[in-house]
């Protein structure tokens, strides 16, 4: 447990050092926002998670464009979120669209199709 709060910790610093050096809304921001929110949906602090992982999203649209791969992860960690709280629907329109953007950016056979088919399962 220390050891996730002390990841915190330095995922924090790495967001303000990433946010100085490259704007609030650089990719990199957006990968590290991702970071947080893992480990406090590994600690079951969801709501947090889901706000990190929002933010996440919404900067990767912005930098990417709406259907790009990482845009698609972010939308399966948050679908994976919903499902833990039991909140299936909701979780079943994230895996969904998460699964139709990685089928059309990186083809119906990529082993992230997959991993989203097997969450919605």
């Amino acid at each position: 447990q220390s050891l996730l709060i002390e990841a915190v910790e330095y995922y924090e610093e790495a967001l303000q050092i990433f946010k100085e050096a490259l704007g609030d809304r650089h990719p990199s921001v957006a990968t590290t926002l991702s970071n947080i929110a893992d480990v406090y949906d590994d600690q079951g602090r969801y709501e947090e998670a889901l706000a990190y992982y929002e933010e996440a999203l919404q900067i990767l649209k912005e930098a990417l464009g709406n259907r790009h791969p990482d845009v698609a992860t972010t939308l399966h960690n948050i679908a994976s979120v919903y499902k833990a709280q039991g909140r299936d629907e909701e979780a079943l329109a994230y895996y969904e669209e998460a699964l139709s953007i990685s089928k059309e950016a990186l083809g119906d056979r990529h082993p992230s199709v997959a991993t989203t088919l097997s969450n919605i399962a």
